[in-house]
């Protein structure tokens, strides 16, 4: 009845929950939920408090949470995640038992239009024939430095571990990482996404091939991101590798110029946008991405939309009024 009893307060359920899913290796939602706790924590400390019960938590409550997110810099796609987390938190409180009602009625949780992440078929290009090295020496970057090399080859690393991304329909870099040999047979590429467990199948293109030969070795693994085969140990080593992995791509993002800007997601979205231009059928785009439905493939396009009917507008107008009189 004690344990009951302190689940009823809000930031020991949320630890209860963050602990029930790092036992079922759900370590992306455990972040998720200790992300929200350490966040409701600070707001709970601002109003002097150190917990609070579900009782207390009303929708006058939950509103308060969310305009001090927005106060102190949060911004609205960011509260709304927090918000989103912290409701099904407690819509679990509540098939448990400890908690009732419905606070968070009015409380904000879109998603307000974002940058486009996709870069252009261009940018790729440049980015395959970039020379890391020679760029390197011009940015004053002394070749003969002891730590001159290894910065090199993790740069040169990030850099085909995007386009490889890129090439496998837009894999994600957390099937990059978890890819095994075993993944790879008769020149195809067979896995399952982490995030749907929707199945994929891809060709092994030649480009593909020749970044596999490169970084051949001899754990499990097809590329050296991981190295262990314990589950929390290769969460540890995936969270650090994709750290490096983003920071390394801001730095060739450098390296290209322009308002380019690389990111573990843009290769993804830059090979659903580039196969739209080249007239892919939606449903064809939503099977090569794993998305469980074509709604999720149209998100990813839906800011290429415009683009798209500007430039289609531009060729009509321009065949019709070529020659029309100045």
């Amino acid at each position: 009845m004690k344990r009951k009893a302190n689940l009823r307060m809000v930031l020991e359920f949320i630890r209860t929950e963050v602990e029930n899913m790092r036992a079922v290796n759900r370590f992306g939602v455990a972040k998720n939920y200790a992300c929200v706790r350490n966040s409701f924590f600070r707001y709970l400390r601002s109003e002097g408090m150190k917990d609070i019960s579900f009782k207390k938590l009303t929708s006058e409550f939950v509103d308060g949470y969310q305009t001090w997110l927005w106060n102190n810099g949060v911004g609205r796609n960011s509260s709304s995640c927090y918000m989103r987390c912290l409701h099904a938190l407690f819509n679990k409180a509540v098939r448990k038992g400890v908690a009732s009602g419905n606070p968070f009625t009015g409380v904000y949780t879109g998603i307000a239009k974002t940058r486009k992440r996709a870069v252009t078929a261009d940018d790729i290009r440049s980015l395959a024939h970039l020379d890391i090295r020679a760029e390197l020496i011009k940015r004053g970057r002394n070749p003969e430095r002891k730590d001159f090399e290894a910065f090199f080859r993790s740069l040169l690393f990030t850099k085909d571990l995007f386009l490889f991304c890129f090439c496998a329909c837009g894999m994600t870099f957390v099937d990059l990482a978890h890819l095994k040999k075993s993944d790879l047979s008769d020149g195809f590429i067979r896995y399952a996404r982490k995030k749907t467990r929707q199945p994929i199948e891809v060709k092994v293109e030649a480009v593909m091939q020749k970044i596999i030969d490169k970084y051949a070795n001899t754990s499990p693994y097809l590329f050296p991101i991981l190295s262990s085969t314990d589950t929390r140990e290769a969460e540890l080593q995936y969270r650090r590798a994709i750290r490096i992995y983003n920071l390394n791509l801001k730095r060739l993002s450098s390296f290209l110029g322009g308002d380019v800007s690389l990111t573990s997601y843009v290769a993804r979205h830059t090979w659903a946008t580039t196969a739209y231009r080249q007239h892919l059928p939606l449903s064809v785009i939503c099977q090569a991405m794993g998305h469980d439905s074509e709604h999720t493939t149209q998100i990813y396009l839906k800011s290429l939309e415009n683009a798209v009917i500007n430039e289609a507008n531009h060729k009509l107008l321009d065949h019709i009024f070529h020659n029309y009189p100045q």
